[in-house]
Parts: structure tokens; C-alpha cells; sequence
């Protein structure tokens, strides 16, 4: 009997285990082993599977791979998901190296110029727009794309903001450039204090006398050009797995008439982050003027928006430009989503003023119209005919 190599040896194994009951060894030889007594044409003492047997065999191997592919993207998504909730600085020690993500803005923008005096912009990116995409660099170190800029053609306009805003719903990074109220300065005013602040939202904008948006992982934050410097204010509840609790972060509420009073019947008018609708913590205005930013409140961090700017004018400011970015992607889909909703609320829009003026229209004409206790209505002199 020949004796077999060491490598063909290990083949032959890897191939009898693979093929299970079939001798490879009687296969590659064409003839049987030498130990095997029985004839060629005797009969196996396997039986052959029946039809319906093989076929359930098969429908059993192709359930269990399906199977092991579904608990594989399973795992996989509970995965990243661990990965997306690891806030603690124990966790992210032990599991988690954050990496810097460089954002890929579709324009320029006024509070990350591509052209900033003195600034480090080797790596193509404003250092404060890398600093404050680091503080989440999973969901900020995606695409940008710009929805609405002041200093873009689009203006400093309360009521282009809302309808770029209104019924968008991916996320959205939203900047507010100002200097300290003038009417509300104690003392000189000066306009070189610039103050930059904004504000980052998973949910979507819609107008709203209440307070609205649950994701805790929305944040409120400060530019510091001077330190070079971004500070941020997060939820109170972000990474807090165990909260039992659902919060309202955000506010807008634009008047319906052309009276711009400030308040209605304790709510603000304008865009409001934090706080309550009576204060927010911060307040833009549909002037854009007389805006507040406080120092605390109950839903965010406490910390001064106005980063030591605000104190002569009461933490009031002027806004002179304003940005809104969508960021994460998806773009042209969010987009389409978003125009197609606003066709749908001026379509009811429409239907209830029509609806109205047909019932006005109906009352007039039956009378109804200005009647008080007994007296008559508008036509009432008709039935008395």
C-alpha cells in the first residue's frame, strides 16, 4: 500500500470532512477500499432519502443560514447602537476611541470661514467647526448642506427662517450671529461684542404654541473666536439610559397677524430652545432684536450662551445673520418630504377658509348673521313681511 505524504494526508481529511458519509478515499481510487468484503454491486445499507425527506432537508440548511444572517445584522446593529449611546467617560476609556470626522459642507459659511486669519486650516476645516463636530463625531462628522443663510441671498428674515425650517425633518444645525442689545445696554453701547450661538436638533420643526421635540441628544452651544473655543451646553438627560421622563426641548411659534406684541397670552412669539414657552432659554424674536439668552434652565446644562457678553445688556442681543444647515444626509429626500407636507397643510390651509366663508355666506343668508336675544337677524325684516 502506498504511503501517502503528510500534505496529501491533511487533504484527504479536509475533503472526508467535508463530504460527511462518501469515503473520498474509495472515490479519488475508483475502486474500493482493500478492508471492504462486500461485492460492487451489493447494496448500500443506507437508505436513499425519499423526495419529500431531501426537500425538507434542504428547506432546514436554507432557514438555519438565514437565520445566522439575521443574528448577524443584529448583532451588528446592537452594536453600533452601543457604540452611538457610549457617553460616559468610563465607557468611551474602555470601548470607545472617538476619531475626529472632517464634515463636508455643500457652501461656505460666515461663522467657519474657509479664509480665517491666523487659523490652522491644513486639514481644509474651520478649528471651530472641527472642535464642535468632535463633540459628536458620529452624527456631525457626516454631510452638511445649507437651507437657509443670511449672507447666502436668503436675508435676515424671521419668515424666511420659519418656511425654510418648517416641516423639514432630518437633523438640523442652526447658528445665530449678534451683538448685545442696543436698547437694552446699561451702558455704551458696543458693537464688537459679537456673540455666536446655536443650536442642534434630530426632530422636526413644526409651528406650535407648545413646547416640542423629545431627543435628548440635541444640544445648545457658543462659539468663542476669541479662545478659539467651543462650549456646549447638552441635555440634562443625554446618555441617561435610565431616564423615565420625556422632555421638550424646542419652541416655535410665530404670530399670526401683523401685531408683533412679544407675547400671547404668556407665550412668546419666535423660535424658542430650552427653558419654558413663557422663557425660553433661548429666545430669537420675529423682530430679530431684544433676543435673550439666559443662563440656565431646566432642561439644559447650565452655562452663560453669551460667554461673558451679555451681562450690560441683560443677556439680550441683536441677531444680524443667521444659518441653518441640514446635516446627516438624505438630503433631496428630506427635502421632497418637506415641500410635499407643506402642500398638504396649505391645501387645509385653504379648505377651512373656504369652508368658513361658505358658512359665513349661510348665515348671512338665513338671517343668522348679528342676532342677539330676540331681536332679528340681518334679514329678519324679510320674515316679517
Amino acid at each position: 500500500m502506498t504511503t501517502k505524504s503528510s500534505e496529501e494526508a491533511e487533504l484527504l481529511a479536509r475533503l472526508q470532512s467535508q463530504f460527511g458519509d462518501m469515503n473520498v478515499n474509495e472515490f479519488l481510487n475508483g475502486c474500493p477500499n482493500n478492508d471492504t468484503t462486500e461485492d460492487d454491486d451489493s447494496e448500500s445499507s443506507v437508505e436513499e432519502p425519499t423526495p419529500e425527506e431531501l426537500q425538507a432537508w434542504q428547506e432546514a440548511q436554507f432557514a438555519r443560514g438565514k437565520m445566522r444572517l439575521q443574528t448577524k445584522e443584529i448583532l451588528d446593529d446592537a452594536a453600533t447602537a452601543r457604540r452611538r449611546r457610549q457617553r460616559s467617560e468610563k465607557e468611551e476609556d474602555k470601548d470607545w476611541e472617538r476619531v475626529p470626522a472632517a464634515p463636508e459642507l455643500d457652501g461656505t459659511s460666515i461663522f467657519f470661514p474657509s479664509n480665517a486669519d491666523g487659523m490652522d486650516l491644513a486639514a481644509g476645516v474651520h478649528p471651530l467647526l472641527q472642535k464642535l463636530v468632535n463633540f459628536d463625531p458620529e452624527v456631525l462628522g457626516t454631510q452638511w448642506r445649507c437651507l437657509y443663510s443670511s449672507s447666502g441671498g436668503d436675508g435676515v428674515s424671521f419668515r424666511n427662517l420659519i418656511d425654510k425650517i418648517r416641516a423639514y425633518s432630518g437633523s438640523t444645525m442652526l447658528l445665530f450671529g449678534g451683538v448685545p442689545s442696543a436698547t437694552r445696554c446699561l451702558g455704551d453701547t458696543n458693537n464688537s461684542k459679537q456673540v455666536s450661538i446655536g443650536f442642534f436638533t434630530f426632530d422636526t420643526w413644526t409651528e406650535s404654541e407648545h413646547m416640542f421635540g423629545s431627543d435628548d441628544e440635541c444640544f445648545l452651544f457658543a462659539l468663542d473666536y476669541e479662545s478659539n473655543d467651543v462650549k456646549v451646553f447638552p441635555s440634562r438627560l443625554r446618555g441617561n439610559a435610565a431616564k423615565k421622563v420625556t422632555k421638550k426641548y424646542m419652541y416655535c411659534n410665530p404670530s399670526s397677524g401683523a401685531t408683533r406684541s412679544g407675547k400671547t397670552d404668556g407665550s412668546c412669539h419666535g423660535v424658542g430652545f430650552g427653558g419654558t414657552p413663557s422663557q425660553p432659554r433661548l429666545h430669537i424674536t420675529e423682530s430679530l432684536e431684544d433676543c435673550r439668552a439666559l443662563s440656565h434652565d431646566a432642561l439644559f446644562e447650565d452655562g452663560d450662551l453669551m460667554l461673558g457678553k451679555g451681562s450690560e445688556s441683560l443677556y439680550y442681543f441683536d441677531v444680524n445673520e443667521i444659518e441653518v444647515w441640514a446635516v446627516g444626509g438624505d438630503f433631496d429626500q428630506q427635502l421632497a418630504a418637506q415641500a410635499k407636507q407643506k402642500e398638504i397643510e396649505l391645501a387645509t390651509l385653504e379648505h377651512a377658509r373656504q369652508v368658513d366663508k361658505r358658512q359665513l355666506l349661510d348665515h348671512i343668508e338665513n338671517g343668522f348673521a348679528w342676532k342677539s336675544h330676540n331681536n332679528p337677524g340681518l334679514f329678519g325684516h324679510r320674515d316679517s313681511r
